[in-house]
């Protein structure tokens, strides 16, 4: 019978197992949580960089539209390409497609170009616009619609 006593006051004194098992789940716990921090964080990181991109390339390409405008020449249409702001951005840039009448759209007049019946009345035109950025490897396309007309009374309206 002593013998017996023996036996389970060992078993109750011996717990150096049962601590080295609950650290070792603690440090795996632990673990995956950080593993879930990190992966969590570079995600968010990823997201940031890529609206940044996008954002700059949106930019970009309504540079590209706005120069568009302003250089429009239906006697001799030609695509455009460029950077938007070469000094403080050079990753940022536009390429226009060549300006293409379309046939469907009827000639109409433009803001501020009096009526058709005074013939300054004009054709639709269509391109598109790509602005990128090659820091962040984003671009995006604006299809842009113009009008091209000439008013003589006022030399800033088109061509």
């Amino acid at each position: 019978m002593h013998l017996v006593h023996k036996i389970f006051d060992y078993r109750q004194k011996s717990e150096g197992g049962f601590v080295l098992i609950a650290a070792l789940m603690a440090v795996m716990i632990l673990m995956a949580v950080g593993f879930l921090a990190l992966t969590v964080t570079s995600q968010d990181i990823l997201i940031s960089s890529r609206l940044v991109g996008e954002r700059k390339a949106l930019s970009a390409a309504e540079a590209g539209a706005q120069q568009l405008c302003v250089s429009l020449n239906i006697a001799a249409p030609q695509a455009i390409s460029a950077c938007a702001d070469l000094t403080n951005d050079p990753s940022s840039c536009y390429t226009t497609t060549i300006p293409i009448r379309d046939p469907n759209m009827p000639t109409m007049a433009a803001a501020g170009s009096g009526n058709l019946a005074q013939g300054s009345g004009g054709s639709v035109y269509d391109t598109t616009v790509t602005g990128s950025d090659a820091s962040h490897n984003s671009s995006v396309s604006i299809a842009i619609q113009t009008v091209s007309t000439s008013n003589p009374s006022n030399p800033i309206y088109g061509n």
